[in-house]
This record gives C-alpha cells, structure tokens and sequence, in this order.
C-alpha cells in the first residue's frame, strides 16, 4: 500500500479568507516508485481533487498556474493532490524507459491514495491535456465520482505530435541548414526505435508507436458539461491561447507571462465542482 513520507509547509492565505491550508511535499512509495506529490490539505474539505498534470516539459511551462489552481481550490474548501508522473519532473524513474501504462498506474495509484483519506468526500479527477486522457481513462474504469477535462486530445500522439512540431520549429530559428532536419526525419528515427530528445526528455520509438494506440476510452460528448454513461457529471473545456502556459501561446511554445490573471478560468470550473457537490454526487452513501 502506498504511503506519503512529507515535509509541511505552510500554504499561502491567497487573500480569500476562507481557509489556510497547509501543503505537505514529499513521495508516495509503492513497491520500488516513488511519485513526488504535493497535498494541498483542508481540515474538513467538502471534496478532493486529483491534478493530472500534463506530458513531459509541458509540466515545467505550466507550472505556475497549475500550483495557482491547487492553492485557488483548497482555499475554497477542495483539498488537493498534484503529483509528478514516473521520470518526469521531481518524481525517480527514467522516462525513456516510461510507458503510458505506467503513467496510468501512477494516477491510480495517487487517486487510490487521496480517496482514503476521507472516504465520504467526492472525488473528482482533472486532466489536463495527456493528464486528460490518462484521467479519462481511469474514470472510464470507474475511478472517481466526476471528471473536469481540460483540453482533452484524441490520442496521446496528438500530444508528441505537437512537441515535436515545436522542436522542429526552434531548431529552425537556432540551427544551421546542415543540422536542421524535418519531421519525416524524425518520424523514420522514431519508427526504427531510435530515441529521439525533445525538450529534455528522451522519447523511446515504443513509445511513440504507443502514442497512436492510446486514445480517449469513448467517443467525446460535444455538450461542455454532461454525464457519463453512468450518470457521473463530466465536464470538458477547450483551452486557447488566453490559458497559456496551461497550453502553449503560440507554434514555438513561447509565451509572454508564466503567470498570467486566471481568475476568470478558476473561479468557472470551481463553479462547476461545487454545483456538482451540491448535487451530492459521489463519497460513501
């Protein structure tokens, strides 16, 4: 069974005056893995949210804001859990040697974690873009009481796909004629399982041909806010270039603030989780 070993600190006040919740930092072990996570804790929370970051670098960009909507959430009363995926960011592991199936176990593994705490409270699973799809996935599976996607793609390639365009496009402006290559190039390395380094991170060709198997478990409803077909309230949102660095601001993926005003985009899906917990959706009955 899996268990956090934390430091605490103390989380900021964030001017709501609701709550003050204390963050506690550390990892969570289950045979041999160890996830660095952040638990964004509320003495007596109305619900539990699971953050599902996104893939690989695309963790570093969006950083801020994703430790902004954490903290936005618990000082509303929704205590939250955001967690590094195997090889990625603070948590071990190397992430050549990742699969998406491994990346889905994380997720249940931290999910898993976070519902123990407190049975009764609904737990609600947010992805964003890859975490999208891995959330999808594990609430397709029956994991969670409501689902909150942001930005959701058709197939994990969808997500390598546009991460490679990226480098390709920087190796365009910083690179000589000689050394640039086009995505064809890249394509063939990858398909003969060469590795391929993409902002850091250094893709295995098996995981790349694993991208364009592993999709969306179902059909996408075209209505924003729905239900699965059990009845579990789901929510999906399009994020554009006003959300960056959520999601890249522009073909090379730069942007013009790491920290930008997103109190617009919070305060709508926090709307949503709370009518979906006064609805007395989810927890133990």
């Amino acid at each position: 069974m899996a268990r956090m070993v934390s430091d605490e600190i103390e989380g900021p006040s964030a001017g709501f005056g609701l709550n003050k919740p204390r963050e506690h930092a550390g990892y969570l072990e289950s045979g041999g893995a160890h996830l660095y996570a952040v638990l964004h804790e509320v003495a007596e929370p109305v619900a539990r949210v699971l953050l599902a970051g996104p893939f690989a670098a695309e963790r570093h960009f969006s950083y801020v804001p994703w430790v902004r909507w954490a903290r936005f959430l618990a000082a509303r009363g929704i205590e939250t859990l955001r967690f590094d995926y195997r090889g990625v960011g603070e948590s071990t592991g190397v992430f050549e040697e990742m699969a998406f199936g491994d990346w889905m176990e994380d997720l249940e593994l931290v999910a898993g974690w976070l519902k123990r705490r407190s049975p009764e409270a609904p737990l609600i699973l947010h992805g964003l873009e890859l975490g999208a799809l891995l959330a999808s996935k594990a609430f397709a599976g029956g994991l969670g009481d409501a689902l909150l996607l942001w930005s959701l793609p058709a197939n994990a390639n969808e997500v390598m796909r546009r991460s490679l365009s990226r480098r390709i496009a920087v190796d365009q402006f910083f690179k000589s004629a000689e050394e640039r290559k086009p995505l064809s190039a890249y394509l063939r390395q990858l398909d003969a399982g060469e590795p391929v380094e993409v902002e850091g991170y250094l893709w295995s060709g098996k995981l790349w041909r694993e991208s364009l198997r592993f999709e969306v478990p179902r059909a996408s409803p075209n209505q924003a806010e729905t239900a699965w077909d059990d009845g579990r309230p789901l929510r999906q949102v399009i994020l554009d270039r006003s959300a960056a660095p959520l999601v890249k601001g522009s073909s090379l993926g730069y942007i013009v603030s790491l920290n930008p005003d997103l109190n617009g985009l919070f305060s709508e899906n926090f709307e949503w989780m709370a009518r979906t917990v006064a609805a007395g959706y989810g927890g133990q009955q």
